[in-house]
Formats: structure tokens, sequence, C-alpha cells
């Protein structure tokens, strides 16, 4: 590699890695706004926050290299532009995009990069994302007790504290109230103090695990954590069913005690990991060859509803003759007629509609009257039973085809940010050699307007797409298309030195336009 080389690739990766970091920072914050109310208040440990977050960044890295490689190359020829040292360049016979060859061969290689995490790595962190954040949401909120408040977090079991000292622990005025009538009675628990604590027990136990087809003991160890409320002077008080001989009577059970211990399961507050099976089939989390075959599989389903519709109607519908072979959509043959009767009528050029009726008037009398009620019910069965499995089939194809045009906006998706990656040097680079600013004021505000306008045009694009208004390639590919103009104009403006907009042209016009209303009024 020529020096010259060396020194514009050392000039543009530091500022692509930052800026890289700050977009995938910008969006986790953006997605910890979105998902802030399922974080706090669940009691989660830090490395489950940290890891979601991890699983968060690695997806977003396709989306911050698009805006990394924008600032970085308008930075990057913006600083060599600002320091005469394009112009340098330019003069010792290297043109602009000789300038940019080294740039554009690390482009390719980052637009590979970014199909290879797509294709790659963000369906295994997708996957873990999704069941992680899964987890999240189903997690109970952390156990708290607050003075005069009841406690319900725990199934069928009401909890109230009026008192708690400073360490959380000492209790005072407790209320226990026991609603499970799974032993046939309702119990409560008054107590003037109490205490609490967190104990943990293991159980050693054996599992049967399917594996490769076979059932398989494996031994395996649970750890169970429980809370312990240790009461202090209180009465257990119960309801009983009544007797069936006595049906009026109430009968109940009281217990005094000095203390009482009780405890309550705290597995249902544990962060409890899901099987990752069951997210797996969803199509943000599968390869292109996956996807692919999914595509082509929903396909299929498709056209075998419609081949099963259009062989139901034919059975219901169509007139069969001995010895003729079952009527083929796909081929026409003339019927052998030597069998048919001949029926004479007299031919009526321009014939109306109406005679057609009379055919079906004359058709409909030659029917026996005991058999045409018969006859007709079941005609309008059948025509009935058609519309519901027509309706059935239209309601299953467009659900088909909107999770078909998921499945292939997503492939298509994986090369747009592969693309974009190219596209943006070639607007970025340009752009910085044109407005010759290398510092943090106009390339930062370049690459905003330019980055912003990719991510709605890709959020139109997404949504016109999955609603089947548009091509799946035209709503995926939609930003790139509409700024590559953009790109061919600014490479256009930079490689001749002209300047993007020309005032003088746009001077002369107003000064034409101004006297020409002067000459008419």
């Amino acid at each position: 590699m020529k020096k010259i080389d060396q020194l514009i690739v050392r000039s543009f990766l530091p500022p692509l890695i930052i800026w890289t970091l700050v977009a995938m920072f910008i969006f986790n914050m953006q997605f910890l706004w979105k998902y802030i109310d399922d974080i706090i208040g669940k009691g989660l440990d830090l490395s489950i926050i940290f890891e979601l977050l991890f699983y968060q960044s690695l997806a977003m890295i396709p989306r911050a290299m698009v805006f990394g490689v924008l600032i970085a190359s308008v930075m990057t020829l913006g600083n060599l532009a600002e320091h005469y040292e394009l112009v340098t360049m330019k003069s010792a016979g290297l043109s602009l995009f000789r300038v940019m060859l080294p740039l554009i061969f690390f482009a390719f290689t980052l637009a590979g990069v970014s199909f290879l995490f797509s294709d790659q790595l963000i369906p295994v962190t997708a996957l873990k994302f999704k069941s992680t954040l899964y987890d999240i949401r189903k997690q109970k909120p952390a156990l708290s007790f607050n003075e005069g408040q009841f406690n319900d977090d725990f199934q069928s079991v009401s909890i109230f504290v009026g008192k708690k000292a400073q360490s959380g622990k000492a209790l005072e005025e407790v209320k226990i109230y026991d609603h499970t009538m799974t032993v046939g009675y309702k119990g409560q628990i008054n107590a003037k103090k109490g205490s609490l604590f967190y104990a943990r027990d293991t159980l050693d136990t054996t599992i049967k695990v399917s594996e490769k087809d076979s059932i398989v003991q494996k031994d395996t160890t649970i750890h169970r954590s429980f809370l312990v409320v240790k009461l202090e002077k209180g009465t257990r008080y119960e309801e009983l069913n009544p007797e069936p001989d006595r049906p009026h009577a109430y009968p109940h059970v009281e217990m005094n005690f000095d203390t009482y211990t009780t405890l309550f399961d705290m597995s249902e507050f544990e962060f409890n990991e899901t099987n990752e099976d069951l997210f797996k089939g969803h199509y943000s989390l599968l390869t292109t060859k996956q996807l692919l075959k999914a595509r082509d599989s929903l396909y299929k389903k498709r056209v075998e509803r419609y081949v099963m519709l259009k062989r139901n109607a034919d059975a219901m519908f169509q007139f069969r003759r001995e010895g003729l072979a079952e009527f083929d959509c796909d081929t026409v043959e003339i019927i052998p007629t030597r069998h048919a009767k001949h029926y004479y009528a007299p031919m009526v050029v321009n014939a109306p509609k109406v005679v057609v009726d009379s055919s079906i008037q004359h058709f409909y009398e030659l029917i026996p009257t005991e058999k045409r009620d018969y006859i007709y019910q079941r005609a309008v069965g059948f025509c009935q039973n058609i519309k519901d499995q027509a309706n059935g089939v239209q309601k299953y194809c467009k659900t088909n085809q909107r999770v078909h045009a998921e499945h292939e906006n997503e492939i298509y998706q994986k090369i747009s940010f592969a693309l974009a990656c190219l596209l943006f040097l070639f607007i970025g680079a340009p752009m910085g050699a044109i407005i010759r600013k290398g510092g943090f004021g106009w390339p930062i505000l370049v690459a905003f307007i330019f980055f912003m306008a990719f991510f709605v045009l890709f959020l139109v694009g997404e949504r016109l797409a999955t609603s089947l208004s548009v091509p799946c390639w035209v709503g995926s590919w939609l930003p790139n298309l509409v700024l590559l103009p953009f790109g061919i104009l600014l490479t256009h403006k930079a490689l001749y030195d002209s300047r993007i907009i020309n005032t003088d042209r746009i001077l002369v016009l107003f000064r034409a336009l101004k006297s020409l209303f002067r000459s008419s009024s």
C-alpha cells in the first residue's frame, strides 16, 4: 500500500470507529427509552441488563456502521480539503477518484462485513435478545413491603404490614390473609410483630431429557429460595367448610401462638430463562438461506390452498359423463359428441339475454316437481359451501402474502444496509471535498441530515413493503434508490470542482423574470 493510501485510511479509521460506537450508544438509549418500563422495578441483576444491551448493540452494528461510514468520509475528505492536502494531491495529477480508491476498497470490505453480520451473527444475537427480553417482561416486580399497604405479589395470599423498621426485616402489626381455598378453609393470621429473612434450599433429583429420539435420565440440582416470615404473639383464625347435616353452622378454629413461622416460595420472583426454540421460527431470526427456504414453503402452501379450492369447486359443480377423464385446468380438450342427443332450436341473430333465461326456465320445468326444492336447496348449499371456502382461502392467502413479504423484505434489507455503506461513501466523501470542512460542525450536520433521510425512507419503505403496497425490493431499497442520484451528483460535482448550486445562473434567471414582469406591467 502506498503512503498516500495509508494516510487516507489512517485518517478514515478513527472517526469511523468513534462514530459507529456513538451511533450504537444512541440506538441503545432509544432502546432503553422504549423498554424502560419493562426493566425497572424487576429486581434484575446488572449482568442481565448489560447482557440485554450487549445483544442489542450487536444487532445495531449494520445501522451504526452506515452512519459511521457517512460521517467518517465527510470528515476525512473535509480535513484533506481544509488543509489544502486534497489540492496538493490534485496538482500532483491525482484525481478525486484515485484519492477515494482506498476508501472504496475499504467500503466494499465493510459492506461484506455488514452483510455477514446481518446474515449470520444478528439472527443468533436477536434470538438471545428476544428470549431475554421476554423473560424480563414476564418477570414479576421485586418483592417489597410498604407500611400500611397490602402486598398481593404472592398467589392467593395478601400480606399487610403496619410498621416496618429501617432495616426492612423487623415488622409490626402483621396480617396474612389466605385465599387459596385448597384445603377447604380461608385463613387469617394476626401478629403484633414479626421478622422476615430469605433462605435457600437445594434438592438433588433426576430428570428425564429427550436427546436424539431417546429419553435419557440426568442428575441435576434444583435451587429453591423461600421468604421466611417469623411471627410472634398472634392469632391464627381458620374458617372450615360447613358439615352436610348442619348447613347453617359455620365452624372455625382459632389458635393463639407465641411464635409462628411460615414459608413463601420465591421461585415465581426468580429470573427464569425461556426455551429459545419458541422464538426460532420468527423471520427476523433466520439467515438468508433459511429465509429463502421459508419463502418457498409459504408460496407452496398458498398454491396448495388455491388448488384445493378449485378441486372442491370442480367436484361440486362440474358435470361428469361416463368415459370422460377429469377436466384439467391446464389443457383444452375437445369433447366427443357422437353420443350426444340432437336438439334443434331456431337461430336468433343478436339474441338478447332473455333467451338464455328462457332456456334455464325450460330446463327448470323439466325437473320433476317433487325434486325441485331438494335440488334447489342442495345447489344453494353447494354455493354457500364454496363461498365460505373461498373466503377462508382469501383470508389465509392475505396473511400468507403478508408473511411472505416480511420474509422477502428481511432478505433485501440485509443487502440494503450493505450497499448503504458503499453509497454513503460516495455521498460523504464528495460532500467533504466540496464543503472543505473537517471538524465537528458542518460534517456532523450534513451526515445527520442524510442519515435521517435514509432512516425515514427505510421505515417508510418497510411499511410499504409489508403492507403489499409496493414490491419488497422497492420498499427495502427505497432509501438507496432515492439517495443514489445525490451520490452521483455530488461525485460528479467534486470530480470537476464545480459548485453544487450555480448562483450566477439563478441570478440571471431572476433578472430575466424581473424584466419580464416589468415589461408586462
